[in-house]
């Protein structure tokens, strides 16, 4: 049972600040922090799907906008999965 579900549409243009081979990399940082400060967790998981998704469209050219499900748990940790993906921890 999660004690916090937020549904938000993070914008990942910070990663092109990055050089290309980087980019990928630090967007999924950039989805750790933000998920971090928006629950108030202290730990982030970041399902396979999400991962998946920024490296579908490859290192350099990940996409500018990813529409996400951050969940804290009881334990103060925060699990984040694509929108309409199935919560399977």
């Amino acid at each position: 049972m999660s004690q916090r579900k937020v549904e938000i549409t993070l914008n990942l243009r910070d990663a092109y600040k990055a050089p290309k081979w980087r980019r990928a990399k630090r967007a999924l940082r950039i989805i750790k922090t933000k998920a971090a400060r928006i629950v108030k967790a202290e730990t982030v998981k970041i399902s396979e799907e999400v991962s998946k998704y920024i490296y579908s469209y490859s290192v350099e050219k990940v996409p500018r906008k990813i529409s996400l499900v951050i969940e804290k748990t009881e334990e103060g940790e925060a699990w984040v999965r694509l929108r309409g993906e199935e919560a399977g921890q």
